[in-house]
């Protein structure tokens, strides 16, 4: 996932992206930066005071955020729980009409073949 930027000045601007754990943020202010998976902690490394454009911006950009985060969560993801239907045969079934897999050799070895007992090392 390519990581989304707000410059907020020449000196301070922020990246974020998600991973497993969810969204952070690598902040970089006065050159320092840091790894913050808070808007609070990422509201207070910036001190950024309320009433400025740059507050404004940085507070519209995080509610965007927000709002793409939500509407992932709403899609219904694939799991072992969502049935999905089957379009085409049964794996087996279908080896045992083209005629490849075991299934299809298991009638023919008998216990007088001595290749019965003999392992195939393929």
């Amino acid at each position: 996932m390519r990581r989304d930027k707000l410059i907020l000045s020449a000196h301070q601007f922020i990246e974020t992206g998600k991973d497993i754990n969810g969204r952070f943020f690598i902040a970089y202010s006065n050159n320092a930066s840091v790894f913050i998976r808070g808007e609070r902690e990422l509201r207070r490394f910036l001190k950024v005071p309320k009433g400025l454009p740059m507050r404004e911006s940085l507070d519209s950009w995080l509610a965007s955020l927000a709002d793409q985060d939500n509407e992932r969560k709403g899609a219904v993801p694939l799991t072992s729980e969502t049935p999905v239907k089957q379009t085409s045969p049964s794996l087996s079934s279908e080896l045992l009409a083209t005629g490849f897999g075991p299934e299809v050799f298991a009638g023919e070895l008998d216990s007088s073949d001595p290749n019965n007992q003999t392992r195939t090392i393929i």
